[in-house]
């Protein structure tokens, strides 16, 4: 007959009697099961492609070779499998088999159970065949090595724990036990088990039934059984055990209670003796550290400590007998009430009593003494109560702290005045109550001391410390009974006028500012003389918080000292000085936040020559505009005063000389000429920082410093006369040009040009825009222009607006201008377009849009 050979893919005749051999090997290789054919005689070998697939390899990668598998065999297990085959082929087992490791392809090794058998010999008895299967055992020899290790586990931990192991066949009433077990119980582990009532035996008379009881309803409820009782060994020896067991249901067999128990006796008795123990160090503990008096179940004293004499005033030979309240006798703290004994309290309950109520005890002497007391019965060991032990501590000192530190979290320290803490939870409930529909207004006074700082810094902090004192009493003296006063710290103070119409309040501000100013304090040798600043903010206004109402007095206290100080400034929302600082204050707030968001703009003014004014020129001021957050341009005569008043312009400064650089100075370059000139603030000029900052800028960008013209106003200069002529002579040495800005408007304007050394001077408009008809400004203009022309600097006249004052202008022989008559401020972007054509290559493209 023909069959399919599994070992090829062609069709390959055998003999009749191969046939049960070749339909046993297709049946195993369709079945997935590794099949290997060995021709001893040849040493060849045939290895199936299910074969391959366990190890990883193609139906072609591994070649016929029969010592193949050697190579693949884990080391250790080779020995072993060589000599299952060589005893099947010599004849010594029916059947080759072996459990081996062999390598996967990707590295990693296989179990396989590997299972063959000669099928063929010669006539001399010689193996001349051997077939075999090999199946993949990876995942059952993984299980196998995981039970090892978790039963090792348990093992060690029964071991280590000293544990017994039992269990309970519960229909053949057998109780099975191993020898740790027999040990906790005393028994011989040879013996047969009696079950149940064998258990039961051991068990403590007054231990048993609950025992037992508990073991019949873990039976019945199918719980766990879980429980400490004592036994008797037979030796007579009581243990204590711990015992643990749950019931096993078993579809087919019989249910199991399986258990363990633990000889426990060593931990019960050191958790009596502790207990025992603790209970004795408790009662010498509270004995030695306070006052101790004990009494009898009657209420009689029968003992007292040391601490006890000392805090009651009696002795103990007097005290011992009589009754408790003769002794002892507390009352309230606060409304002086006599308060029960907690001794009795103590008898009464048999348990601890702690007093509820801050206590205070009336000496013998008539002394009182803040106290804390503790009441506790005393119980015999039949559980009678045959007495109290009273503990009573002398808590004097901490309930003075307590006061001192609920005084101190309130008030300040300095002044004794309430602080700003308390002050502020008070004026958010005056606020609340100060609404419309609630009642009466209530008014927020914030006094802020004039020329304090003279004294702190001249006499010392101890001088200003002793006037803070003495300007505190006299506020005080000065507001109602209901008003709260309080110190915010520094030399600010706040007061809180309850229920007050404006009138009073405004008189009680006035009243302050008058009384602050008449204080003459002497120090040393000198007298010190101060005053007050006062801002009135009303609280009646829907929605105020006490953040906003703070800072409207303090708006108003600023518009006081601007005004001139010694005076009361009152906040409206609509009008007065106080309105017009917080103006100021939300300008500086948006200035910050346009620099932040770039919102500035750059404009240019050209600066043209007089004698052709219709000639484009080839100098432009540079001029700032801010873009509000709702799109609309702020002109300069709005953002700059609150600027130079909260100290932004130095920032602002710095924001139009790196933009200039950065963005414009190549356009500026590519204009053959064309310089630009830029004004700095005092507050720039007093910066120590600016000159490296901008030296920094010049030589990283593109803008040759001859093309930048520095404007400097008198103003600055006699801010800082130092740190102005120090930048002066910097900035010329460097390259850049200097002008003195507004020219002429004060009376140190031609001594400044003594000092340094300038390029230009710009005429103040001031004398420029009635030139036309005014002769005195004629004469101041003809003198600069002199002063100009014979130092050999440039003269601009600023502010030009009408051609009266161009003629006079030239006519005078100033040869340079400004103003809106020739050209108004525009984009610088666009500006520099139109002033270098083709050169508008090089603007940024951002320009248009500014």
């Amino acid at each position: 007959m023909t069959v399919a050979d599994p070992r090829s893919n062609s069709s390959k005749p055998f003999e009749d009697g191969d046939t049960d051999l070749t339909r046993y090997l297709v049946g195993i290789e369709s079945a997935g099961l590794g099949v290997w054919d060995a021709d001893l005689q040849t040493g060849q070998c045939y290895y199936s492609p299910a074969w391959k697939a366990m190890l990883g390899y193609g139906p072609d990668e591994i070649d016929s070779g029969w010592d193949i598998w050697l190579d693949l065999i884990h080391p250790d297990d080779k020995d072993q499998a060589i000599r299952s085959g060589d005893e099947h082929m010599a004849g010594l087992t029916p059947l080759a088999k072996a459990e081996f490791r062999m390598r996967h392809k990707d590295g990693h090794w296989v179990w396989v159970l590997d299972r063959g058998k000669v099928v063929a010999r010669d006539p001399e008895g010689r193996p001349t065949r051997m077939v075999g299967v090999q199946t993949d055992i990876t995942e059952r020899k993984t299980a196998e090595r995981q039970i090892e290790i978790l039963a090792e586990r348990v093992q060690l931990a029964v071991e280590a724990g000293g544990i017994g192991l039992w269990h309970y066949l519960i229909g053949e009433d057998q109780l099975v036990a191993d020898r740790r077990a027999h040990e906790i119980f005393g028994t011989d582990p040879t013996r047969r088990s009696r079950g149940i009532a064998g258990w039961a035996a051991l068990l403590h008379p007054d231990d048993r039934e609950r025992a037992q009881k508990e073991l019949a309803r873990s039976l019945r409820e199918d719980k766990p059984f879980d429980t400490v009782y004592r036994i008797v060994r037979p030796s007579g020896e009581i243990r204590h055990v711990r015992a643990f067991a749950r019931t096993m249901r078993q579809s087919e067999g019989e249910d199991l209670l399986i258990g363990t128990c633990w000889d426990v006796t060593e931990q019960v008795t050191a958790a009596e003796a502790l207990a025992s123990e603790k209970e004795r160090l408790r009662i010498t503990l509270q004995s030695i550290a306070d006052a101790v008096i004990c009494t009898d179940v009657f209420g009689r004293v029968s003992f007292m400590n040391l601490a006890a004499e000392i805090l009651t005033g009696f002795v103990e030979p007097l005290a011992v007998g009589n009754p408790l309240e003769a002794v002892f006798k507390p009352v309230h703290e606060e409304t002086g009430e006599a308060l029960p004994s907690l001794a009795r309290e103590a008898i009464r309950l048999r348990r601890a009593v702690e007093q509820p109520h801050p206590a205070m005890l009336i000496r013998r002497d008539g002394d009182h003494r803040s106290i804390r007391d503790i009441g506790s019965p005393v119980i015999a060991a039949n559980g009678e109560v045959v007495g109290a032990v009273l503990v009573v501590q002398d808590v004097t000192a901490a309930r003075a702290l307590q006061r001192d530190l609920a005084h101190a979290a309130t008030h300040d320290s300095l002044t004794g005045l309430k602080n700003r803490s308390f002050f502020a939870g008070a004026l958010g409930r005056a606020i609340e109550d100060a609404q419309p529909h609630r009642g009466e207004p209530s008014v927020l006074l914030y006094v802020d001391l004039d020329r304090f700082k003279i004294l702190n810094d001249t006499a010392g902090h101890h001088a200003g410390d002793a006037l803070l004192r003495q300007v505190a009493t006299r506020i005080a003296g000065l507001v109602r009974r209901q008003d709260v006063v309080a110190r915010l710290g520094g030399d600010e103070f706040a007061c809180l006028l309850l229920g007050c119409q404006p009138e009073q309040a405004e008189h009680i501000a006035q009243t302050i500012v008058d009384e602050i100013g008449q204080i003459r304090f002497p120090w040393g040798d000198r007298v010190y003389e101060i005053g007050a600043s006062v801002g009135v903010a009303m609280l009646d206004c829907p929605g105020l918080t006490a953040e906003t109402a703070l800072s409207q007095a303090d708006v108003a206290c600023y518009a006081a000292k601007a005004g001139g100080r010694n005076r009361v400034s009152v906040y409206r929302p609509d009008s007065g000085d106080a309105f017009r600082h917080m103006a100021d204050l939300k300008m500086a707030a948006g200035i910050k936040d346009a620099i932040q968001e770039n919102r500035f703009r750059l404009y240019g003014q050209e600066i043209r020559d007089l004698h052709a004014p219709l000639a484009r020129g080839r100098s432009v001021e540079l001029l700032t505009r801010m873009v509000a957050s709702d799109g609309t341009v702020v002109m300069p005569g709005a953002f700059i005063p609150p600027a130079e008043r909260f100290e932004l312009m130095a920032v602002l400064d710095r924001w139009v000389l790196r933009t200039a650089i950065r963005d414009f100075g190549a356009a500026i370059m590519a204009i053959p000429g064309l310089t630009i000139a830029v004004n700095l603030s005092a507050n720039s000029l007093s910066d120590p920082g600016l000159w490296p900052y901008l030296s920094a800028e010049l030589q990283a960008g593109s803008l040759h410093p001859s093309r930048l013209t520095l404007e400097i106003t008198e103003t600055a200069m006699i801010n800082n006369f130092v740190a102005a002529e120090r930048f002066v002579s910097e900035a010329r040495a460097f390259g850049c040009r200097i002008s003195l800005d507004d020219f002429g408007s004060g009376v140190s304007s031609f001594s400044y040009l003594k000092r340094f050394r300038v390029d230009a001077i710009k005429i103040d408009g001031a004398f420029v825009r009635q030139i036309g008809g005014n002769g005195f400004d004629r004469t101041i203009v003809r003198l600069i222009g002199e002063v100009a022309a014979g130092l050999g600097i440039e003269a601009i006249a600023e502010c030009i607006e009408d051609t009266d004052a161009l003629e006079a202008l030239a006519e005078l022989g100033v040869r340079y201008g400004q103003g809106f008559l020739f050209h108004r401020p525009e984009p610088l972007g666009d500006l520099l377009a139109a002033l270098g054509g083709t050169a508008a290559d090089a603007l940024p493209a951002k320009t248009s849009a500014a």
